[in-house]
């Protein structure tokens, strides 16, 4: 097996892990609350299911050696995580629109504590980020390199 391959299998392994980190955080009075950490499994898991499954198949299209096994679903890995990044973005920026309407409703009922709260992003964004550029690097430079 060559270098190009098994960073390809890094990529997806990768990928794989920041399927379970945290993405975004949300923190109230400096705490970050029950299920506050949401990762891209437990928001969408639906895109976790699909990025796990690819990913275990373009490892095993790379290890038999089906170039268009694995350029077909490197492909549709990278469009899934693309997609999960965008939705990820959306809600948490819903999640971060809810607490402010929530701190306005409760000082309108004369609440004299106000609702503090912060909603960060997490090392899964990120990670999922990079695991598409490094997929589609590494896939294209086994792709381009490899003559299976």
């Amino acid at each position: 097996m060559n270098i190009r391959r098994i960073f390809l299998i890094i990529a997806c392994l990768v990928s794989a892990v920041a399927v379970f980190v945290p993405c975004y955080m949300i923190q109230l009075d400096g705490e970050t609350v029950q299920d506050g950490n949401i990762s891209l499994f437990s928001a969408y898991p639906f895109y976790g299911i699909a990025i796990l499954v690819l990913d275990l198949f373009v490892i095993g299209a790379t290890i038999v050696g089906l170039k268009k096994g694995y350029v077909i679903a490197s492909f549709i890995n990278i469009g899934v995580t693309i997609s999960s990044v965008v939705n990820i973005s959306i809600n948490r920026e819903s999640a971060a629109a809810v607490l402010r309407v929530t701190g306005k409703l409760l000082s309108a009922f004369g609440e004299s504590s106000a609702l503090i709260y912060k909603v960060e992003d997490g090392a899964g964004f990120f990670m999922l980020i990079f695991a598409a550029i490094f997929i589609l690097v590494s896939m294209i430079w086994n792709a381009v390199n490899n003559n299976d």
